[in-house]
């Protein structure tokens, strides 16, 4: 099942999957037509951008420029859980992004200003109004072989604006359903929304609290 998701994504089309938390529409990011789709499917305003789900450091290094910080977060969190520690799911790196060939709607303009009414999963935001990409290397390993497999995808959680994200396969809206092009029946994880870090400069900044405890440096 997760092969036909596979070839789905490569192939253009929009897919909803169990993921690590709840289950999420993805699309690959390196397609502006599926990013589009799922923006319409989702009823997911334009200006919201989506983090990234990668399937290794190698891609995320791809994406994204590593600051010292990023690198000692990633291998405490992210390289030590694929060593068979705890998890790296649980954080997600908000960084400056490498090269802007992604769809617009994916970078976020790195603009601060109103950060307490917009903090929530896929938001991308700079300290320094850089444009920025947001990154997540997930527990779930079909989520990191897909990404291998066939490249960095966005995945928004599968409701519509302002519902709660589904956890339970009968919670998926039927709408959403019905939009689009393959529904893989497994169970998520569960797990709660990973903790959001903003590290683009020398110091972090908590943008949403989670599972991973990340101390701001005064």
């Amino acid at each position: 099942m997760w092969k036909k998701a596979a070839e789905i994504l490569r192939g253009g089309g929009v897919v909803i999957i169990p993921s690590d938390s709840s289950y999420g529409i993805a699309a690959l990011a390196s397609n502006p037509q599926s990013v589009e789709r799922l923006y319409q499917i989702k009823s997911r305003e334009a200006g919201k951008p989506s983090l990234l789900i990668v399937g290794s450091m190698g891609q995320a290094r791809g994406l994204v420029e590593f600051t010292p910080l990023a690198e000692e977060l990633a291998k405490k969190y992210w390289l030590a859980s694929l060593r068979g520690r705890s998890g790296p799911g649980g954080l997600t790196l908000v960084l400056n992004a490498k090269k802007l060939d992604l769809p617009e709607q994916i970078y976020g303009s790195g603009d601060t200003s109103d950060v307490s009414s917009q903090v929530m999963p896929g938001l991308h935001i700079g300290s320094e109004r850089n444009v920025t990409l947001a990154v997540r290397l997930p527990d779930k390993k079909e989520l990191q072989d897909l990404a291998l497999e066939v490249g960095p995808f966005i995945l928004p959680s599968a409701n519509l604006a302002g519902e709660k994200p589904p956890f339970l396969a009968e919670e998926v809206d039927e709408k959403l359903k019905s939009q689009v092009d393959y529904f893989l029946d497994e169970p998520t994880d569960g797990s709660p929304p990973s903790t959001l870090v903003d590290v683009t400069g020398e110091k972090p900044y908590i943008l949403r609290k989670g599972p991973v405890k990340v101390a701001e440096k005064s």
